[in-house]
């Protein structure tokens, strides 16, 4: 609320404050102050109270003829006081009207008077105070090429003492870098004896572990050539019987033939043609 009621007062004009303001000493509302000065239309008032319009010179002088202890010029330039001295309780009259016109004039031009030597003496002011900015400004860049050549004699010093400190400083990290290269060196040498001993052992290991695998193999190969051998002497040995046997069974087959085909080459028919071969007799039946 309070924002908005000053964005309103910026839009007053500086008449329409100044007579806002000798309203509300009045106390008197807006259609009442209206009504006093004899004013056609209270909207007249609220467009200079509210809207900010300035009041017409007819409206202003309305309201002086009512309140003729109001300062015109004060209303119209902002000059003097609001009231006019003498005038604060006297009664309306066209003369008083004139004279308050004419004193208001006569302020005017005291005021324009005093206006020109203000500007005057503020001429004068402003040739002093240019002077004292000249040299001031003279001073000051002096002062500032004092300040330029100590700084750069500083920024000199400052600059030698960085490259001292910087110059130290690579010394004392090509000294570390030194210090950490040979120890690197010593730990790769140590690294290094104890790879080859790692290896030396591990070769060993894997040199005791081959001479036991090759043991074991010459063992298995000893136990698998005596197995193969006793095998194969069991297999030749039941060979030979199965040998002897067959070749037994087939000497009594060749045998048993030479025998027969003898017998067949000197049976007795072919020994005795005639001789003839017996008979048969049929075994009897037995009785059932």
């Amino acid at each position: 609320m309070n924002k908005k009621k000053g964005d309103l007062n910026k839009n007053l004009s500086p008449q329409s404050k100044r007579l806002k303001q000798f309203v509300e000493i009045t106390g008197y509302t807006v259609a009442e102050f209206t009504r006093q000065c004899q004013i056609a239309s209270p909207r007249t008032m609220t467009k200079i109270l509210s809207d900010g319009n300035a009041p017409t010179p007819k409206v202003l002088e309305k309201i002086i003829a009512r309140f003729p202890q109001l300062n015109h010029d004060w209303v119209v330039l902002g000059y003097g006081e609001m009231i006019v001295k003498g005038l604060q309780n006297q009664e309306t009259s066209a003369n008083s009207l004139e004279k308050s016109s004419e004193s208001s004039y006569q302020y005017i031009i005291q005021a324009l008077r005093d206006h020109d030597f203000g500007i005057n003496e503020l001429s004068k002011s402003v040739e002093k105070a240019n002077q004292k900015i000249d040299t001031t400004a003279s001073l000051v860049i002096e002062t500032v090429g004092l300040y330029r050549k100590e700084q750069k004699e500083r920024a000199v010093e400052f600059f030698d003492k960085v490259d001292l400190k910087i110059e130290r400083g690579e010394k004392f990290v090509e000294n570390k870098l030194e210090g950490i290269r040979k120890n690197a060196e010593r730990v790769e040498i140590a690294n290094r004896a104890l790879i080859q001993k790692l290896d030396h052992k591990r070769k060993e290991r894997n040199q005791e572990n081959f001479d036991k695998l090759s043991r074991k193999i010459h063992q298995y190969l000893k136990e698998t050539r005596e197995l193969e051998q006793k095998l194969i002497k069991e297999q030749l040995a039941q060979g030979v019987e199965d040998l002897k046997k067959a070749m037994h069974e087939n000497a009594v087959k060749q045998t048993d033939f030479a025998i027969k085909a003898l017998l067949d080459k000197f049976s007795l028919k072919k020994i005795i043609p005639g001789l003839g071969s017996p008979n048969k007799v049929s075994s009897p039946r037995p009785k059932e």
